[in-house]
């Protein structure tokens, strides 16, 4: 994602977009260990996604990053998913992983984990591959996208999708908490009535770390997110927001995680 101002407008030691590279993200945060943080919020995901009656028909990662564990999570519970973000960088990443079939990737650790989540501990490197596999044959689009276009991806995609699944996106669009509720509100539009989001954010952070640079974040609370949720037409009943301590990640910027999932009023 990208600031909605120009580099010279950003708050002092900020980075802009222009200088973000996905390898310098992946290696941050993905290249060696799922970290107990990403453990949490891989779990809490897969939590949500159970408690749903059958498969999802279409699914959406928006602000995929060059990742591809969200993916990965999802696969089992919905027949299609589509993938968006804002930098091509991330998606010719996402792309690379998508077209190979080796049978030990960099997200094998991630799909390991997330296996264990769902009651195999114990899986193998055929149970892994199978599973990376089912992922590939699920994805059906890739997008560049824009979370503060009116329609992301288009009017065509309003109320379209039945999970829509979000991951330390539409927080670092920008440091302006206003630019984040307005990309909020945009993405939430493809949602279809009866549909289930989850959404995860930096607590309160301000900016982040990608290797050597510091990017935006919008500050996003517990109230502020249950406080959108809302607004965006999510059942109140339905919204749960959670803190996700990790303060030894004060060293790049923030100290908590928040994960939220709610779901979205059904038409009369």
């Amino acid at each position: 994602m990208v600031d909605s101002r120009s580099p010279e407008s950003l708050p002092e030691g900020l980075a802009d977009y222009s200088a973000w590279r996905a390898r310098d993200y992946f290696e941050t945060y993905y290249s060696e260990v799922v970290l107990p943080d990403e453990q949490a919020v891989l779990a809490y995901q897969l939590e949500v996604m159970r408690r749903a009656e059958g498969r999802y028909g279409r699914a959406l990662e928006y602000g995929c990053g060059p990742t591809l564990h969200r993916a990965i999570a999802t696969s089992a519970y919905a027949f299609r998913i589509d993938m968006a973000d804002w930098l091509a960088d991330n998606l010719v990443f996402v792309r690379e992983w998508l077209q190979t079939d080796r049978e030990e990737s960099d997200w094998s650790r991630f799909t390991r984990y997330i296996l264990a989540c769902e009651g195999e501990p114990d899986a193998d490197r055929p149970r892994i591959a199978r599973r990376e596999a089912q992922t590939r044959k699920c994805v059906r689009g890739l997008y560049v996208s824009d979370a503060r276009w009116h329609d992301p991806l288009g009017p065509e995609r309003r109320a379209f999708y039945d999970l829509i699944v979000s991951g330390f996106c539409l927080d670092a669009v920008s440091s302006d908490r206003g630019v984040w509720r307005a990309c909020m509100q945009n993405v939430l539009t493809m949602l279809a009535p009866g549909g289930t989001v989850v959404m995860h954010a930096l607590h309160d952070c301000t900016a982040y770390k990608v290797g050597e640079r510091m990017f935006p974040g919008a500050g996003v609370t517990v109230d502020t997110m249950a406080e959108s949720l809302l607004e965006n037409g999510m059942s109140r009943a339905s919204i749960d927001v959670q803190i996700i301590p990790c303060p030894t990640n004060a060293v790049y910027g923030y100290s908590g995680i928040l994960t939220a999932s709610a779901r979205k009023i059904a038409a009369p």
